[in-house]
């Protein structure tokens, strides 16, 4: 894993705690308090990332998108969960440096998952969401294009409640899946 050209330590120390992110959010709020209360996470994956503690993870975020409201949520409940698994999250408008240092491709890409040991090693991140859900969304909805504004606002909440639906039944264990296997080969 290359090391970020900047110092992040700063950005995380200054970052916003969960609670932090959700009391300020002026969109997408209530999406975010169901998708954190939504999953039962097994005891394979508090057991994976207990083994893996303690763990800084930096998220790269802004609250209108709904990839942040869901996976975000999703993260920030299972550092809750997860004795000595701290989550910072950075507001993307408030941190370009950082943006652009986690760039996917050259493409800013929310959310940005960054894992790191307490040196502030880097030790796996990700972004926007898993692979299934980015095959299906530029693959079947948007079919070879990178613009979902040019869905039709009935085909955009047919979308919207379709994605919803996916990412409960599916991505979001494919999610913490692809989390996983960042983390699975670090020497801890």
């Amino acid at each position: 894993m290359p090391e970020p050209k900047i110092d992040v330590a700063p950005y995380y120390n200054g970052g916003l705690s969960w609670k932090q992110f959700l009391a300020s959010a002026k969109a997408n709020a209530d999406q975010m308090r169901d998708y954190y209360g939504a999953f039962e996470f097994d005891e394979d994956v508090i057991s994976f990332f207990n083994g893996r503690t303690p763990l800084q993870v930096l998220a790269i975020a802004e609250e209108w998108c709904p990839d942040v409201a869901q996976n975000v949520a999703v993260l920030a409940r299972i550092c809750d969960e997860i004795p000595g698994m701290e989550l910072s999250v950075v507001r993307r408008k408030d941190a370009p440096d950082l943006m652009n240092e986690y760039a996917t491709e050259g493409r800013e890409r929310i959310p940005v998952v960054a894992f790191f040991d307490m040196t502030f090693r880097e030790l796996g991140r990700w972004s926007g969401r898993c692979r299934s859900a980015d095959q299906w969304i530029f693959g079947e909805v948007l079919k070879g294009t990178r613009d979902i504004t040019t869905l039709s606002d009935a085909a955009s909440a047919s979308f919207a409640s379709e994605y919803d639906k996916r990412f409960r039944e599916k991505y979001v264990w494919e999610t913490i899946s692809e989390w996983q296997h960042l983390l699975e080969d670090e020497d801890y």
